[in-house]
């Protein structure tokens, strides 16, 4: 059985504390992808980055980022791309098929990292240690 969904619909809702997804959640399993999600929120949001979501057709960016009406960034976060190729074609697309010159990054866990269709693939925890921007 899995738990319903509390908040149901397009949107997506990021917490800045993760203690309400836990106490929410009564699935046993650990669904990374959300609370990866949300770390990167914050930390992009404490950078003074404007935080959107967009659908490309049928395809979503998990974050555009803007600052200073200047400074925009595109942004897939995912736990893995190592599964198999099906995962890592899914996280690339949507960047890959933005047609602009701004920056595109690939956010994972613990991947090796690539270079992909002019997207940064980054691991998150030093990418966030070096108190990089996007």
């Amino acid at each position: 059985m899995k738990s319903r969904k509390s908040l149901s619909g397009e949107q997506k809702y990021y917490l800045a504390d993760l203690g309400f997804y836990f106490a929410l959640n009564t699935d046993k399993r650990i669904n990374y992808g959300p609370a990866l999600e949300n770390i990167v929120y914050i930390y992009a949001r404490s950078k003074g980055y404007d935080v959107s979501v967009a659908r490309i057709g049928k395809l979503e960016c998990d974050f555009i980022l803007e600052r200073n009406n200047t400074d925009y960034a595109y942004v897939q976060v995912c736990m893995t791309i190592m599964n198999d190729q099906g995962t890592e074609d899914r996280e690339y697309r949507p960047l890959e098929s933005i047609r602009d010159n701004y920056p595109k990054y690939l956010l994972t866990r613990n991947d090796l990292i690539q270079r992909r269709g002019g997207v940064e693939h980054c691991n998150i925890a030093p990418f966030m240690k070096e108190n990089r921007t996007f």
